[in-house]
């Protein structure tokens, strides 16, 4: 029996009970047995004082991989990736769309884009979704709405998530003057409040009821979006677009985020057992299938087109994953997690810091 700790939503965590159901009725000598935590942190915490029986596998954010292998927790994987029975080919390591580390390997990824009222989009003036960030600046300028008459809008321009994957995409390859820039321009946004931070369901909320012209967004949202416009629940017609690349020009950018298998088994047999179930888990078949169920990014590009072909070019989903096949990005996760400096930056330019003190909390590109 394999034991497999994670802290997915309940959604998810249906959809990874019918992955490994999957991997049991090709593999009937061997079970899967499921612990799921309310939080990542708490799934952390259990595993820095193991049970006498603890996981074999972990599926575990990304960004706190390097912790968890400093600590020892994780098994190297690079006996198991360069074994010449069941380690992963060059050519499958080169299909990841993340790569492996020395513990992980990616296995489930969403993605930052840009929802749009294209009805409200047009009434500013604009006939599809802005290309830069001078673009975003003027619709939420003209976007934004005050409906009482109080001198405050009332609907926004632009909502984004108050999460530190909103910056992430936007630090890549800038140079610090273009950074502070872009600093006092979205702090200017949020002064005047034509731009606004909030907790993700509630930003998905105001873009529901038609309160925003654009909203950030992670690409999990899609499926939500579409269900209520099929429904007649959605007011407006819906556009996509990725993010503008960082400097306005060149290829847009999806960044993304997300979850890595990694073994903890400390016995041979489990450690064997654990990355056969692995190696499945992130082949094309699985991931299509995953990709499907828990309405993520597939890690592997083989997946992401044929999945792309199920769906048509056309449909909207088939567009998210022409963006990530194209500009997929994400911090690397390598020493301290640039996230925790990201939301403090996000507390900062809500407070109205000094925009050195904000540049102090950014990743340096």
């Amino acid at each position: 029996m394999l034991v497999l700790w994670h802290a997915l939503d309940p959604e998810r965590a249906v959809a990874l009970a019918r992955l490994t159901e999957a991997y049991m009725a090709e593999h009937p000598n061997i079970a899967i047995y499921i612990e799921a935590f309310p939080s990542t942190q708490e799934l952390l915490n259990r595993l820095q004082r193991p049970s006498e029986r603890g996981p074999d596998l972990v599926l575990i954010p990304a960004e706190v991989v390097p912790e968890l292998w400093e600590a020892g927790r994780l098994v190297p994987l690079r006996p198991w990736l360069e074994d010449p029975q069941y380690g992963l080919s060059a050519e499958e390591r080169e299909d990841l769309l993340a790569p492996v580390t020395p513990g992980s390997v990616p296995f489930l990824r969403d993605g930052l884009i840009m929802y749009a009222d294209e009805d409200r989009l047009l009434e500013s003036g604009f006939e599809q979704p802005p290309t830069d960030w001078g673009g975003i600046h003027q619709v939420c300028m003209r976007g934004a709405l005050d409906l009482n008459g109080d001198g405050r809008p009332d609907t926004a321009g632009w909502i984004a998530p108050r999460d530190a994957h909103v910056l992430q995409g936007w630090l890549a390859q800038r140079s610090v003057a273009d950074l502070k820039g872009w600093v006092e321009d979205l702090a200017f946004m949020l002064r005047v409040e034509c731009g606004r931070l909030m907790d993700p369901p509630s930003a998905l909320q105001a873009f529901l009821e038609g309160e925003t012209v654009i909203l950030f967004g992670p690409t999990r949202w899609l499926p939500i979006l579409e269900r209520e416009a099929e429904a007649g629940r959605l007011r407006f017609r819906l556009a996509l677009a990725p993010l503008p690349g960082p400097s306005g020009q060149g290829r847009a950018i999806l960044p993304g985020w997300g979850w890595d298998l990694a073994i903890t088994a400390r016995d041979p047999e489990q450690q064997m057992a654990a990355w056969r179930f692995l190696h499945w888990a992130v082949g094309v078949e699985a991931q299509t299938r995953w990709a499907q169920d828990a309405r993520s990014i597939p890690v592997r590009r083989a997946a992401a087109m044929r999945l792309r072909q199920l769906t048509g070019a056309e449909a909207r989903l088939g567009m998210l994953l022409r963006w990530a096949l194209q500009g997929y990005w994400e911090e690397p996760a390598a020493g301290q997690s640039a996230l925790d400096r990201l939301n403090e930056a996000i507390q900062l330019l809500e407070g109205g810091a000094d925009v050195s003190v904000i540049l102090d909390r950014l990743p340096r590109p």
